[in-house]
């Protein structure tokens, strides 16, 4: 088995519900993704402790950077729970 190619940041990751991670390995716009996952929000990998950190629509998402794809759903529990 050869050499194993060193992570440099060159890539996009989107982490869906369950742990399906998709790989993108140039720029894509948060609206398209979004558009592919309707009812779904990304969001930045902390999201489990601050639930107001979530991406525009009309933000670029670039690569070097993970996102989570969460559904609304969960957001408003989390929102829920952070005001109490």
């Amino acid at each position: 088995m050869g050499p194993r190619r060193r992570e440099d940041g060159s890539v996009l990751k989107l982490v869906h519900p369950g742990g399906f991670v998709e790989v993108h390995r140039k720029p894509v716009a948060a609206s398209e993704i979004m558009a592919k996952n309707p009812r779904h929000s990304i969001t930045r990998p902390d999201v489990f402790r601050n639930p107001h950190v979530v991406v525009r629509p009309d933000a670029l998402l670039k690569t070097g950077h993970v996102f989570f794809i969460v559904p609304n759903r969960t957001l408003y529990r989390l929102l829920q729970q952070a005001a109490n």
